[in-house]
């Protein structure tokens, strides 16, 4: 029995230790006086039992506050590390947070910059608009001198620049004018030769009619019979027979078909002969 409380208060500290030896002389001094006690005393009960149990108990009590410390401190180990673990959380979330503010901080400058730039595009389509509106009345207002082969290739971009109500993009409206303005510029510096029929005495009269762009046009019947030529006026085509027309511009169109040998032409133009 002492050996085993011997081994038992090798694991305690030194108070612990004081604690069992004055236990030790308790429970000798105890065992003398348990001698003393009648044998056929069966009502009391023996002092070395009550010691051992108090032993016992005070055993099993330093046995729980050992495995409590032990828990205790298993406990504290592991709320460190949890602690350490959560520390290291707050410093990626701090970041985290830190980052998301540096980005939305970069997006409301972006924000702000496209606003800004949003605004100068629209002051920017304000301004084109209201030069495309300026070409479509200048446009509108120049039709009149556009001749018919010059018409059948933009037939419907001229149809929409008529209309002052013009429907449809800025965009779609700036391609109009422009193809208008290309067609107008090929057309003003080549030499056209076209069929057209004109009217001579209440009679429709199929004649070739030769333009030199928008500077100047002759025409002339198959027979020879009505020629003239034209030029712009107004805003459109005056056209005067001349029957003097008749044989140069007869000779020309033969030259530009490869039908006679190239010569120099006289052709009148406003009365005056080039």
């Amino acid at each position: 029995m002492v050996k085993h409380i011997l081994s038992i208060s090798n694991k305690l500290n030194t108070y612990d230790l004081i604690l069992i030896v004055f236990l030790l002389l308790f429970y000798a001094t105890a065992a003398q006086t348990q001698e003393k006690i009648a044998d056929g005393d069966t009502q009391k009960v023996s002092p070395s039992f009550i010691l051992q149990e108090k032993i016992r108990q005070w055993v099993e009590t330093q046995k729980l506050r050992g495995k409590e410390r032990a828990d205790w401190a298993e406990q504290k180990r592991s709320m460190a590390s949890l602690n350490g673990i959560r520390q290291k959380e707050i410093g990626q979330i701090d970041a985290l947070m830190e980052s998301a503010g540096k980005r939305l901080s970069d997006a409301t400058a972006k924000k702000d910059q496209l606003l800004l730039d949003k605004e100068a595009l629209k002051n920017q389509r304000d301004v084109i608009q209201g030069r495309v509106a300026k070409f479509e009345v200048s446009l509108r207002q120049k039709v009149g001198m556009f001749p018919d082969p010059l018409l059948s290739k933009i037939s419907d971009e001229v149809e929409r620049i008529k209309n002052e109500e013009i429907e449809g993009s800025v965009q779609e409206r700036l391609r109009d004018i422009v193809a208008i303005l290309s067609a107008a510029s090929d057309f003003g510096h080549a030499m056209t030769i076209t069929s057209e029929l004109r009217s001579v005495n209440d009679e429709s009269i199929e004649v070739e009619v030769l333009y030199l762009g928008f500077s100047g046009a002759w025409y002339v019947s198959k027979n020879g019979k009505t020629s003239g030529w034209g030029k712009v006026q107004d805003g459109g085509w005056n056209w005067t027979e001349d029957p003097s027309v008749a044989r140069p511009l007869t000779e020309a169109m033969e030259m530009y078909r490869k039908e006679r040998t190239p010569d120099y032409i006289p052709l009148k133009f406003n009365n005056t002969e080039y």
